[in-house]
């Protein structure tokens, strides 16, 4: 399943678009460009802001694909 989103980042107060796909035990982010707003994904939000993760959100900001 796939659904699009977003999460704000702390630094900057930025929004970043999403696309996200569900995997079983995991979801699947993947930065986008245009199109509605969508759901709010809070608790992706808050794992990619800890401290111990900014290179999984600059990644994520850099094009790739990241899993949660």
């Amino acid at each position: 399943m796939q659904t699009h989103g977003y999460i704000f980042e702390k630094n900057s107060g930025g929004k970043i678009l999403l696309l996200v796909r569900q995997c079983s035990y995991y979801r699947l982010l993947k930065k986008r460009s245009t199109g509605k707003d969508g759901y709010h994904f809070e608790d992706e939000e808050i794992f990619l802001n800890e401290v111990g993760q900014k290179d999984r959100l600059e990644r994520l900001k850099n094009g790739e694909v990241i899993s949660c």
